[in-house]
């Protein structure tokens, strides 16, 4: 393996389901802390995951992981990568405890020490109280923090999420985020979390990547995007009798309005002294950053 090799990389990649082609020639190399995979539905981000962890074959092109090649050395790759799928299940016989200790062993982790290393993944995640409980019967953030914790048993270098922080409440969407935070920056993973959760992706990943229709639309550094894209729109609620006049105001301002309906406006800021002499209006944010790059990146060709 080269030094300089980054810990993914996906050459001409090419894969169909029968006669529905998914990939054609996809290329592209995952090497930031946190990246955030982003698409519409079908638009071919599970497939990947699949491909990458070698659940799938691709018809063309090869992916290494650490400089193994998923197809021939698999055995290898998969040392290297923990997987959360999106709604995972697991057997209903197992406690948490049991099925942590057989998940261990099948990703080698010594008999001697497979039961600290569960101990303190449960721990982490607050769910050790929870070791003799099956896991049907958690909460949802409960399996949430589960699947993760499963997914980094056997101290893997790569770690995938598919959709981490789906139908959980602030508290627990901010534990997850913060975790994955630490699990980058302090435990060196590198983290690809697929997700339609924009706010929760702009709130930690480094890099961002748009997949439309098996194809990379964008590939973005988050610190980049955000100095380069400052456009943003809000929305301001005034009293009715000082419509025209804010208007007026704004308009000097050289602020544009997008919209108005009734007392509320829609406007769009495109500097950051403008969002500051418009804080008396407490204006609301309408989209996130990564909202309206999703939507200038895709255009119209969402289905």
């Amino acid at each position: 393996m080269l030094k300089n090799q980054a810990m993914i990389d996906i050459s001409k990649l090419g894969f169909a389901y029968g006669k529905e082609q998914v990939f054609k020639s996809l290329s592209i190399r995952f090497e930031d802390k946190v990246i955030g995979l982003i698409g519409e539905n079908g638009a071919g981000k599970s497939t990947l995951v699949k491909l990458i962890i070698g659940l799938l074959n691709p018809s063309t092109g090869r992916i290494t992981v650490n400089g193994f090649n998923v197809q021939l050395e698999r055995n290898e790759v998969l040392k290297q990568i923990g997987v959360m799928f999106e709604d995972p299940t697991y057997p209903e016989w197992y406690t948490l405890w049991e099925h942590l200790i057989f998940v261990g062993k099948l990703r080698d982790v010594a008999s001697d020490t497979v039961e600290k290393v569960a101990k303190n993944l449960l721990k982490r995640f607050n769910l050790y109280e929870k070791r003799d409980t099956y896991f049907k019967n958690l909460s949802a953030g409960m399996k949430q923090k589960y699947a993760i914790a499963t997914s980094l048993i056997g101290s893997p270098k790569f770690v995938l999420l598919d959709e981490p922080t789906a139908n959980l409440d602030v508290k627990a969407r901010s534990e997850i985020l913060q975790y994955i935070h630490e699990l980058a920056y302090s435990k060196g993973i590198t983290v690809i979390i697929l997700s339609h959760i924009l706010h929760d992706l702009e709130r930690i990943c480094d890099r961002v990547v748009f997949l439309h229709k098996g194809e990379i639309r964008g590939n973005y550094r988050m610190d980049e995007l955000t100095k380069s894209r400052f456009i943003t729109d809000y929305s301001i609620k005034v009293p009715k009798e000082e419509v025209e006049k804010v208007m007026s105001k704004l308009e000097e301002m050289g602020i544009e309005i997008i919209h108005k309906k009734g007392s509320i406006l829609e406007i769009r800021i495109r500097e950051k002294d403008q969002l500051h002499k418009i804080q008396i209006y407490n204006p609301v944010h309408k989209h996130s950053l990564l909202e309206q790059v999703f939507f200038e990146v895709l255009g119209d060709e969402q289905d």
